[in-house]
């Protein structure tokens, strides 16, 4: 496989913009990427002009799809697209096994703990138990982040099979986002077979610098990689502690595959007991 990064990954081409429907479809589509936009803004992506793309904005912030922001003249995603997507999201057969087993992580370790899913070559939040200690990163459900620099992304990237592997690091921008960030093919690949014979992913602060974690990979009922769960907090906190907190992990990712294979038992099935007996085992202290 070549060495080379690819570039930034060009966006699919959206449907012609034939009507209202189509140019408010567009405006939410920007927004759920973007910080908020102005009328000027919203009037580029809807192919409008700039007083239509106001009159386009008043009509979505009234339906609650958009909302205005704190600063003057922009608006932002609204409560009522918020809602629509966590509803999605927690219909997820990740996100309605994960939560008793994820908050016994969050009491084990007293950090903040959560589960991503793989979306479009991102991670997708869908759950989150905050934890007691201090930590700089507050992740919101549904925010994405990037797989080649984070521990779920890195985490789940290490189930894949070696072909799937293979497309799926062709088409990656690896972005540098602080100075620890892999942004070679190559060193990924060897940070990913060190997952593996590990157990768990780590980022040593290298989505921000402030911020550590560490995930392991959850499988699917087909067998394959389906999310990853983690613990995050400040970066030294997390990466000393990261010989403790990362068998817990594992032990608790182990046990949501147990679940996740066997949706149609008893939440308490005996595999899934001991799956889940392995975590609480592993008492994380020192926190």
């Amino acid at each position: 496989m070549s060495d080379a990064a690819p570039g930034p990954p060009s966006d699919p081409r959206p449907p012609a913009l034939t009507g209202p429907l189509d140019r408010a479809l567009a405006v939410l589509r920007h927004m759920a990427g973007a910080h908020g936009a102005t009328a000027t803004e919203i009037a580029e992506v809807a192919g409008t002009s700039r007083s239509t793309a106001y009159r386009l904005a008043e009509r979505l912030t009234a339906w609650g799809f958009l909302a205005l922001a704190d600063e003057p003249g922009r608006w932002e995603i609204g409560p009522e697209a918020l809602r629509l997507g966590l509803s999605v999201l927690s219909r997820s057969q990740v996100a309605q096994a994960a939560p008793e087993l994820v908050r016994h992580l969050m009491e084990l370790t007293r950090e903040t703990c959560g589960v991503a899913i793989p979306l479009r070559d991102t991670m997708v939040f869908v759950h989150r138990e905050l934890g007691p200690m201090p930590s700089p990163a507050t992740t919101q459900l549904g925010t994405t982040r990037p797989i080649h620099c984070t521990a779920v992304g890195k985490a789940w990237l290490s189930g894949l099979s070696e072909p799937q592997l293979a497309d799926v690091l062709g088409r990656l921008w690896l972005r540098a986002h602080t100075p620890n960030t892999i942004t070679t093919v190559s060193a990924l690949e060897r940070e990913l077979d060190l997952t593996r014979r590990r157990g768990w992913a780590v980022d040593d602060g290298e989505l921000s610098r402030s911020t550590g974690s560490c995930a392991a990979v959850v499988f699917g009922p087909d067998g394959q990689p389906a999310a990853a769960v983690s613990v995050w907090g400040p970066r030294a906190r997390i990466v000393q502690r990261m010989g403790r907190i990362g068998p817990v992990v594992a032990s608790t990712a182990d046990a949501l595959t147990v679940r996740l294979r066997r949706p149609a038992q008893p939440e308490h099935h005996p595999m899934a007991a001991e799956a889940e007996a392995g975590a609480r085992d592993r008492h994380v202290a020192g926190g």
